[in-house]
C-alpha cells in the first residue's frame, strides 16, 4: 500500500461518523445490574461506567428521604433522557434504575427488548413466565415475572391495552 493510499485508508477510518459508529458504546441493564456493575454495588463505579458510555447525564436531582419510610436514606439521581439511575450517596451504593416516558439513550439495551414502545400484549407474550395485576393506587398495570423479582414492567391502562410507560429493577414509590 502507498503511503497516499494509507494516509486515505486512515482518514477515512478516523472520520467522526465512523469513530462514532465504532466507538458506539452500549449500556445493558438487567434486572441484577446497570453496565455490569450488580445492584448493592459501588455508586461511583456505576458513574464512571455510565458516563463512559452515555456521557454526562442531562440532569441530576438529589432527593430526600421518603414520607412513608422515616428510615429511607436520601437518594441521587442521574438522568439521560427517560433512563434515570439511582443511587444511595451515603452508602455508596446502585440502587437501580428506572425508564419513563421520552427517548432512551442510544445503546441502551432493556431485558427482553421491552420498551416503552413496547405493547403490553407483546410484553406479556415476550416477558419469560409474565403475570399481571392492575394497581388501584399507583394506576399501573403491573407486569412481573418470578424469573426476575426485582422487575416490573407496567402499562397505564386498567385492561391491559396500551404500551409499557413504566420499566424498573428498583420500584420505589417514594421518589
Amino acid at each position: 500500500m502507498t503511503a497516499r493510499r494509507s494516509i486515505l485508508v486512515a482518514a477515512l477510518f478516523n472520520a467522526p461518523g465512523v469513530v462514532a459508529l465504532w466507538g458506539r458504546r452500549t449500556l445493558e441493564l438487567t434486572p441484577v445490574a446497570v453496565g455490569g456493575v450488580a445492584v448493592g454495588g459501588s455508586a461511583r463505579a456505576a458513574e464512571r461506567v455510565l458516563r463512559r458510555a452515555l456521557s454526562a447525564p442531562d440532569r441530576i436531582v438529589q432527593g430526600g428521604g421518603c414520607e412513608l419510610d422515616p428510615g429511607a436514606e436520601p437518594r441521587r439521581h442521574l438522568i439521560w433522557g427517560a433512563l434515570t439511575v439511582t443511587m444511595a450517596p451515603a452508602g455508596n451504593r446502585l440502587v437501580g434504575w428506572t425508564v419513563g416516558a421520552g427517548r432512551l439513550p442510544d445503546g441502551v439495551h432493556l431485558p427482553h427488548d421491552v420498551t416503552t414502545a413496547t405493547t403490553v400484549r407483546k410484553a406479556l407474550r415476550t416477558i419469560p413466565g409474565a403475570t399481571t395485576r392492575w394497581d388501584d393506587v399507583f394506576q399501573k398495570y403491573w407486569i412481573t415475572t418470578p424469573k426476575e423479582p426485582p422487575m416490573m414492567w407496567a402499562g397505564d391502562q386498567k385492561d391491559g391495552g396500551g404500551r409499557i410507560t413504566y420499566i424498573t429493577n428498583a420500584f420505589e414509590p417514594c421518589d
